[in-house]
């Protein structure tokens, strides 16, 4: 059975909606008869994968191969809501029919390995810049709803992004998700539906909010609106004036700050496409950083545990 505290993560969420009964009978046969079903059910549907019809990346796109979708061989679907593009094909892992939309946005397979893709997305993401764990500018969050003084090392440009996003999602370790629960990936996908399910109880999102072109748009304003919660800016704004224009951004004091509503939307189009590609998510996040004393957002050796990548 799982252990006795990812049983007690997956019913503090199931109490709030009130089904913990049924989850308390056996959190892992459900984890295990739900979610491997939908594995198998994925594997049958493989030569279904979307794919480009160039091979290069739309040189229109607000950043470098953000949406690829004008090229793309399910480009209708991708400005529908993805909640019906989904419906009308059961058992379709999201990832794998909106497959190469964006240069991030690749399908993995139906088999998950959660903790290698989340120390290759580490890896990936890294780029010429990192010079070593907290060689980065130190960087105080001071303008994001609810939260007083977080900080962290930016050691990647993309850190500010990543470390705000886990910690408004609560998927830092130190948060109540501990990063040894993913080795069982039918219980880390059980875990991550009663995430998504959360964030729709919360924020209601419309169908029509949840479209994967605007999804993939949005990706980068939310980039320059999370450099608006802090002061200790890497760089000011955007050089693309719509991406700015979208994200508010008219100086560094004069923009808009991303919110937890925005974050928790980003991750709920991943939910959509598929509890697999949502709990990849939650896993390259909760692998990479924690949150330590004095509200500082750590990462790698600093860490109960660190994927296996140089640091």
């Amino acid at each position: 059975m799982a252990s006795s505290r990812a049983v007690a993560w997956v019913l503090s969420m199931a109490v709030h909606h009130g089904f913990a009964n049924d989850i308390a009978e056996c959190v892992e046969d459900f984890a295990t008869n739900m979610l491997q079903l939908e594995q198998v059910r994925v594997t049958l549907h493989e030569d279904e994968c979307g794919h480009l019809l160039v091979d290069r990346c739309d040189p229109q796109a607000n950043y470098y191969c953000s949406n690829n979708c004008r090229f793309h061989s399910h480009r209708a679907d991708c400005y529908r809501p993805v909640e019906d593009v989904m419906a009308e094909h059961p058992g379709v892992d999201g990832y794998c029919w909106f497959n190469g939309t964006a240069g991030w946005l690749m399908y993995a397979g139906p088999d998950p390995n959660f903790e290698a893709e989340a120390a290759n997305g580490v890896l990936v993401l890294r780029d010429p810049s990192y010079k070593g764990l907290n060689t980065g500018k130190l960087i105080t969050f001071r303008n994001f709803e609810g939260v007083a003084n977080l900080t962290t090392y930016a050691d990647c440009s993309h850190y500010i992004y990543d470390d705000l996003y886990a910690y408004s999602l609560g998927f830092l370790q130190g948060q109540g998700l501990d990063p040894a629960w993913m080795k069982n990936s039918s219980l880390w996908m059980a875990l991550s539906k009663n995430k998504c399910d959360e964030i729709q109880a919360t924020y209601n999102f419309s169908k029509e909010e949840l479209v994967l072109a605007d999804w993939l748009d949005w990706n980068p304003v939310i980039a320059v609106m999370t450099m608006c919660t802090t002061d200790d800016y890497l760089y000011p704004g955007s050089s693309n004036p719509e991406i700015n224009k979208m994200a508010g951004w008219r100086s560094i004091r004069d923009c808009r700050p991303v919110t937890h509503r925005d974050f928790a939307k980003h991750h709920y189009v991943k939910c959509l496409l598929g509890y697999r590609n949502s709990a990849a998510d939650m896993a390259y996040l909760n692998s990479r950083a924690c949150l330590l004393e004095e509200n500082r957002i750590g990462h790698f050796t600093e860490c109960p545990y660190m994927p296996n990548v140089d640091f």
